[in-house]
């Protein structure tokens, strides 16, 4: 059976980031796939974001993260198959020896739980938004029985939210998903929601000793997160104190005995308050000033959707809706995707080819629909002005619906078909704020990019120029086709010269950026400041080495010139071996280039000068 299109995906993926050897971890949000690296530099990011379903790639917070789109899901499913890893095995947790900061395993945890879920609680918030607009059209009786049912596929996700965090935090803490469920059932068994709804008191006592303070959990994320982290510390004690012949019985009764108790007298008070007092910063960020606290959000909102932040708002948006019955943060995540959408339609005319007005407008429409990722790492990374403009008109209509206080009471996603969730008292804001932010972005990625016609991509190279050639080694020049490699010695690979080392030191010969280093470290890839692309191959059918002879000093991203030592070869051990020791430098895409320089000379030093290249 031939292979799918997305197992060549998949292949070409796990290949470029340095081999299935190389992942320790991988799971998925929404859009993106997400690894645990073991040794970053065998990552061929360049290849990985030439793969035509991969929309960008970027390693953040110690991830590193390939953005597919909304099909993510079919290919985690053939990603997960190949590395041999399930569902349940794929978390956040990563390679226990590396340390991360806080921050990154906070963020790491977030993204992880919230993920899988998102589905569910879009899928849910969606009928609520069409409820409410129902309602307020007068469509339907809120006192009707098809509210009533509506109602209860809606509500019923966001009443008993703590079990899919349960559930979905086990896999991530590496705990029993059942019992993780159970302590979010009892966390919300009726005679504790009974009990906060009455109001007659505040705590029970167990043993009339210890006090179990009264809340209700209903909607509660960061309780049950909280309690689910420290349910993975208990089942692991309790199963290594315990014999084995009694593990199946008592490892389970113990855990949920003692980790139920810890939520219940600290871990559930504790979430409780801190979700609380999280809603409280963004309730002060408003009550100094709505329109402050909507240019501050509005304006990380889209770098924090680029970084994969984005995830911290939504544990405060429930937060806010469990609390107040509200939130304000949501209308503001709504504006910043129709920014996006803005002003990756602005591009359009900026595009040189059907392929990529094709992207633009498929990428502006997935933004409309809530997914901002395509546009976002498709388009505009590629653009700054346009994301600088997208950021400025979040900022403006985020700012002018805070200021008429703007409002949503239901989860749901951020999608120019939530609309109805906002018919009633904000509706006519909610209206302007779009109007706001997608001509506000629109116009302003028209306007900044006015005055170059051809809007240089984020990162562009500067126009063709001489490049100065070096030596890339101390030894004796051997013209490109003399080398003995058909490939090279035919130019089929591009135009160059070669080096016969006779030291091991290995220099840069242009001045630009480390684009690739391949996983056999034999070969290193470089683009120059006028974007000329130069391979330097570290001898003659060096790659069956599997990198041995060879120490890169180097990794992408790196700035490199003449004086920078690259790589060291060890020319002893490769000469004992009888292999070929000669280095060789090409410019890939000769199409760039007039000519290249001849030797004047048998022999260079390292860094030496050899000539310049003379663009087009």
């Amino acid at each position: 059976m031939s292979e799918s299109n997305q197992e060549k995906v998949v292949k070409s993926i796990i290949d470029y980031l340095g081999g299935k050897e190389n992942i320790s971890n991988a799971w998925h949000c929404m859009t993106r796939l997400r690894f645990e690296i073991k040794d970053e530099s065998l990552i061929e990011e360049e290849n990985i974001k030439s793969i035509p379903e991969v929309m960008g790639a970027q390693n953040q917070n110690n991830q590193y993260q390939i953005i597919i789109g909304t099909e993510v899901e079919s290919y985690f499913e053939v990603l997960a198959s190949k590395l041999g890893i399930s569902g349940a095995e794929s978390s956040s947790n990563g390679n226990k020896g590396e340390k991360k900061s806080l921050i990154t395993m906070f963020m790491d945890i977030v993204s992880g739980v919230f993920g899988p879920i998102v589905p569910a609680i879009a899928g849910a918030g969606m009928i609520k938004g069409l409820i409410a607009g129902f309602v307020a059209l007068g469509v339907v009786s809120d006192e009707s029985q098809t509210i009533q049912v509506l109602d209860m596929l809606a509500s019923g996700v966001f009443t008993f939210l703590p079990f899919f965090i349960a559930a979905s935090a086990a896999k991530i803490f590496k705990t029993n998903q059942y019992l993780a469920i159970a302590i979010a059932a009892a966390m919300q068994y009726p005679t504790m929601t009974d009990a906060a709804a009455a109001g007659n008191i505040d705590a029970f006592h167990i043993f009339g000793l210890i006090p179990i303070p009264v809340f209700n959990y209903a909607g509660n994320v960061i309780p049950i997160i909280f309690a689910v982290f420290v349910l993975s510390y208990v089942q692991r004690w309790v199963d290594k104190v315990l014999p084995k012949v009694f593990r199946t019985v008592f490892t389970p009764t113990f855990s949920l005995f003692i980790a139920g108790l810890i939520a219940f007298v600290v871990i559930g008070p504790i979430g409780i308050h801190l979700g609380r007092g999280l809603a409280d910063v963004i309730a002060w960020l408003f009550d100094v000033s709505p329109i402050l606290a909507g240019v501050v959000v509005g304006t990380i909102r889209p770098v924090a959707i680029l970084t994969g932040l984005h995830h911290a708002m939504t544990p405060i948006a429930l937060q806010n809706f469990s609390d107040q019955g509200y939130d304000m943060l949501m209308p503001m995540m709504f504006m910043a995707n129709m920014a996006i959408a803005g002003a990756t339609l602005a591009m359009y005319r900026k595009a040189k080819s059907q392929n990529e007005r094709s992207i633009i407008v498929s990428s502006s429409f997935s933004a409309f629909l809530g997914i901002t990722e395509p546009a976002l790492f498709g388009v505009l990374t590629k653009y700054k002005r346009g994301l600088l403009a997208a950021t400025i008109g979040s900022a403006l209509a985020s700012a002018f619906i805070s200021a008429f206080g703007v409002r949503i009471y239901g989860y749901i996603l951020s999608s120019i078909f939530s609309l109805p969730a906002y018919i009633g008292e904000y509706f006519i804001f909610a209206i302007l704020g779009i109007i706001i932010a997608i001509v506000v972005a629109y116009i302003a990625a028209t306007l900044l990019s006015k005055s170059n016609e051809k809007l240089e991509p984020t990162g562009a190279k500067t126009e063709l120029r001489e490049e100065e050639l070096t030596a890339v080694a101390a030894g004796n020049y051997v013209a490109i086709d003399q080398v003995a490699d058909e490939a090279f010695a035919s130019k089929s690979l591009g135009d160059g010269y070669a080096i016969k080392p006779s030291k091991s030191e290995i220099f840069s010969p242009v001045s630009g950026e480390i684009k690739t280093v391949f996983p056999t470290k034999h070969a290193i890839g470089i683009e120059t400041n006028s974007g000329l692309e130069v391979l330097i191959h570290m001898g003659i059918e060096t790659v069956s080495l599997d990198g041995k002879p060879f120490e890169v000093l180097v990794k992408p991203g790196d700035v490199v010139d003449k004086k920078t030592q690259i790589a060291t070869m060890d020319i002893e051990e490769l000469e004992k071996n009888k292999i070929d020791t000669t280095t060789i430098v090409v410019v890939t895409n000769m199409e760039k280039v007039k000519s290249l320089p001849e030797a004047t000379k048998q022999s260079y030093s390292a860094g030496e000068k050899i000539g310049d290249i003379l663009p087009k």
